[in-house]
């Protein structure tokens, strides 16, 4: 969260940590009392980390979304309606350091309703802008989004099928596996060329469609980056490729096959996707990978 308070202020000024939003307060003298004056914006994030060329920027359902910040008063409630303006500014690095590329920017904004569009010209894929928001003095801190490639297919990077042994019966572990990865890709349309199919900061979500209930029930099984936190939903690498960890705790598996020769089998199923503007599934979506597991028996 990204919570900007009134800069400026005099030395003897507070600082309130409210979670993880700092505000700057000053005293009572300087704090506006008016409900109506913007005191701290908040600008999280845009609703996706990329927007297509050519495109309006869509969140990971493929709805059209416009970035939305938030305007506070000096008592922490929004106000509702306040005005704000969205601006936006070259990031990209190799661009401002090209003298032959005028135009770094690879997308717009629109100031008063803060919907992007992505410009049109290849040369703008894998550019990336900064984003903030401005109400009366108070500027946000910014937000990066990256102009990306149409994405064409969903395809399978690693192997679909792989197999994890869990060899304590009663220890309460947690093992993490290693989970699907996978590709966006563009088709390269002349004057492309074939190393112009990458498609980066693209999201793809991952779904386990067996166990039956894992989607609610994250106590046996889940979807993590790594660590120990539910995570559906990873961001294309530079390289296109997104992937997700199965982690697992034995003790709470719930079986259901019978064993064979003191070993159980079961399967974790991990469907994936990723969508285009209007929730249209790019080609490819609803690929599974499979985990056999194999336990000792209780």
């Amino acid at each position: 969260m990204n919570r900007l308070g009134l800069s400026g202020l005099p030395a003897r000024c507070l600082t309130v940590a409210v979670g993880v939003a700092i505000v700057i307060a000053a005293g009572c003298s300087d704090i506006p009392s008016d409900p109506k004056t913007p005191f701290s914006i908040e600008f999280n994030r845009a609703p996706s980390p990329s927007v297509v060329l050519g495109d309006t920027l869509f969140d990971s359902a493929g709805f059209v979304k416009p970035l939305r910040a938030i305007v506070y008063n000096s008592k922490g409630e929004e106000i509702v309606g306040a005005p704000v303006t969205y601006r936006v500014v070259a990031y990209d690095s190799v661009a401002r350091t090209d003298p032959t590329f005028k135009d770094s920017v690879p997308l717009t904004v629109d100031p008063a309703t803060g919907y992007v569009l992505g410009k049109d010209a290849r040369v703008y894929a894998g550019k990336t802008a900064r984003v903030y928001a401005q109400s009366g003095a108070l500027q946000s801190q910014t937000v990066v989004v990256t102009a990306t490639r149409r994405a064409d297919t969903l395809v399978a990077v690693g192997a679909v099928l792989d197999t994890l042994v869990l060899r304590f019966a009663n220890v309460e572990s947690l093992t993490v596996a290693p989970g699907p990865s996978v590709g966006v890709r563009h088709k390269p349309l002349p004057p492309e060329t074939s190393a112009e199919d990458a498609v980066p900061a693209y999201l793809v979500r991952f779904h386990i469609t067996q166990p039956n209930g894992a989607d609610t029930d994250t106590s046996y099984v889940m979807l993590t980056s790594g660590d120990r936190k539910r995570s559906e939903i990873d961001t294309t690498d530079a390289s296109g490729n997104a992937s997700r960890q199965i982690r697992i705790r034995r003790v709470n598996f719930p079986f259901s096959k019978p064993a064979t020769n003191d070993t159980i089998y079961d399967t974790v199923i991990v469907k994936t996707s990723a969508v285009r503007r209007g929730g249209v599934p790019v080609p490819g979506s609803g690929l599974e990978f499979r985990l056999i597991i194999k336990a000792r028996k209780q």
